[in-house]
């Protein structure tokens, strides 16, 4: 019984009779591409109905605008995810993920329309204090119409849109063109360097969507970043791990 109180609620969803999409069928066509980029499962985008796409880059700019935080959606088919790409998350998450056809972020919760985004830095909103952060994060989430803590376990990072196909009134100035997620080095996102503590010498980029680094740094490179840091201190990250830590983030 105790591997079963880990089910998400999610899974429990019956039925889509009210919903305008099947789970995970939702045509491409009407949707909003917010991002994309590549990982080790292929290309992914970020997609959205309006409605969605409309709340969160109000939660965006707000966040921006309050906190000069700008907020990202995890990389990976973290807002819109397609039945195909549920049925893989399963495989390999186990009951940590939805059962296909079954996800919040296929367009259906409990048989009503709804689009999930996961969010990726929520916590930067308060570095060091994830209290504040999570006050702020609800707050910014809450005003733009999303929900919050609607699955079990708690997800901090996984909000709800109940209503994504209406764009609420005034609101349409927050709609999202199409753009590209670039790579780590090139948007806003630090730039981790992690290197070894018994040899200083060894740098590597650490890859956020992978857990992994990314490849190993020359010295000219690092001697850029470093510069780079000095400019703007919150632009390059340097974490020092041991030895046997750096080879395991090697591969």
């Amino acid at each position: 019984m105790r591997g079963l109180r880990l089910i998400r609620r999610e899974h429990l969803e019956a039925g889509c009779a009210m919903a305008r999409f099947p789970n995970g069928q939702i045509p491409e066509s009407h949707l909003l591409v917010l991002g994309k980029g590549r990982n080790e499962d292929g290309p992914w985008k970020h997609l959205a109905p309006p409605g969605t796409a409309a709340r969160w880059n109000h939660v965006v700019a707000t966040g921006r605008a309050k906190y000069g935080v700008t907020l990202r959606v995890t990389p990976g088919w973290n807002l819109f995810r397609p039945l195909d790409v549920q049925v893989l998350y399963r495989k390999r998450l186990g009951i940590m993920a939805a059962v296909p056809g079954f996800s919040s972020h296929g367009g259906v919760f409990r048989g009503s329309d709804c689009m999930a985004i996961d969010v990726q830095n929520w916590g930067a909103l308060a570095p060091g204090n994830d209290f504040l952060a999570w006050a702020r994060f609800v707050s910014l989430c809450r005003l733009a119409g999303f929900r919050m803590d609607f699955v079990t376990p708690q997800e901090r990072w996984h909000v709800g849109d109940f209503d994504p196909w209406n764009v609420p009134a005034g609101f349409a100035k927050f709609r999202i063109n199409p753009v590209a997620v670039r790579n780590e080095e090139e948007n806003d996102m630090p730039i981790i360097v992690v290197q070894r503590k018994d040899s200083q010498l060894a740098k590597g980029l650490f890859d956020l969507t992978t857990g992994k680094l990314r490849r190993e740094i020359s010295k000219a490179e690092n001697n850029l970043y470093r510069a780079a840091q000095q400019v703007d201190p919150h632009s390059v990250i340097y974490a020092t791990v041991s030895d046997k830590d750096y080879a395991i983030l090697r591969g």
